[in-house]
């Protein structure tokens, strides 16, 4: 009998021992283990090259969301690109971006004061970057329909709510140096992607409009400066071609004029393989598409020779499945151009 309850008492511990607690394992969920810094992200490229501008636009998916730890992941990854600029998008909790710029060292940043939803930030390394102001356009503009056809006087709603984030800033290394105004921009997302006259709450014409807004600000108001467009331009739709609405005036010179003035640096990924597209739709039924650019106009065409841009994989450098990268960082990839001024 003694022997029996012995027994009973051995084959009771084991079970209790194995059983954990009722809990799972502790990487049932994630990529690493408890034992490896989740952070480190030692497959992460330091991008900075001396006497070189780096210049990153990222949509960060609804920052920070609370019940993930978004705000570490994207700290260190930022960090580890070591980039000069970063133009953020999806900004939903201010004090959460300005609480994890200042606690990196090497950078400062400018929140926008009028988005109505999802705003920016401009994240910059201050060793090389001097902000000297920004301007929030059309801000005052309605950002309702209005239902006429003259699209400038609600150019806010044009650009849902979101007014383009002007940033005037100089980069300089010591040795060289160059302005820019950053134009930061996130425009209505959804639809088919298809242009329809006298429409005016189709999303594509909201989006083909605020180019045209932008092109014509730029050209009568910075043609002698340099000037770069950055964001998510949520170019959706079947047509990932120039001639797509929302990049057209930007882009098709055969239908207009302005596109002359401007480049697509990011044209070769946008034309090429959409493996290396900067939103892969990883947990969504749609097919990946290209939505993030960087637009340069006339006056940086010399220093595009130089220049090269190119969609950074954040499952590869993360070390993380895109489905975590997905839940855990954001939905789209950061596109970054680099250029020597």
């Amino acid at each position: 009998m003694q022997k029996l309850i012995s027994n009973f008492l051995i084959i009771f511990f084991i079970i209790v021992s194995c059983g954990g607690g009722g809990g799972g394992s502790p990487t049932d969920s994630d990529d690493i283990n408890d034992n490896v810094d989740p952070y480190a992200f030692p497959n992460a490229v330091n991008y900075n090259l001396a006497n070189q501008v780096e210049i990153v636009t990222w949509n960060i998916e609804t920052f920070a969301r609370s019940h993930t730890n978004q705000k570490d992941y994207v700290k260190n990854l930022l960090e580890k690109w070591n980039a000069d600029i970063y133009f953020l998008q999806e900004i939903e909790q201010e004090s959460e971006l300005a609480n994890m710029v200042n606690s990196m060292p090497n950078y400062s940043y400018v929140i926008d004061d009028e988005s109505k939803n999802l705003g920016f930030a401009l994240v910059y390394k201050t060793e090389y970057i001097t902000f000297n102001s920004k301007n929030e356009l059309w801000a005052s503009t309605s950002s309702s329909p209005d239902g006429d056809s003259d699209y400038e006087n609600n150019a806010l709603y044009q650009f849902a709510g979101r007014p383009p984030m002007e940033n005037y800033i100089t980069w300089s290394d010591g040795s060289k140096s160059i302005n820019l105004y950053l134009i930061g921009i996130h425009y209505k997302c959804c639809g088919d992607g298809v242009y329809r006259n006298n429409d005016e709450e189709n999303e594509a014409n909201r989006r083909h409009y605020a180019s045209l807004l932008l092109t014509d600000y730029i050209l009568n108001n910075r043609a002698n400066e340099n000037v770069v467009v950055l964001g998510d331009f949520n170019n959706t739709g079947s047509n990932q071609t120039i001639s797509n609405p929302t990049l057209s005036p930007f882009t098709d010179s055969d239908s207009f004029d302005s596109a002359s003035s401007f480049k697509l640096t990011d044209l070769g990924i946008f034309q090429g393989s959409n493996i290396n597209w900067s939103w892969q739709g990883w947990n969504s039924s749609y097919s990946p598409t290209h939505f993030d650019h960087i637009i340069i106009n006339q006056s940086l065409f010399s220093t595009n020779t130089t220049s090269r841009s190119h969609v950074i994989s954040v499952p590869t450098e993360s070390g993380m499945t895109s489905n975590n990268v997905d839940d855990k960082i954001s939905d789209h990839q950061p596109v970054m151009y680099r250029f020597y001024p």
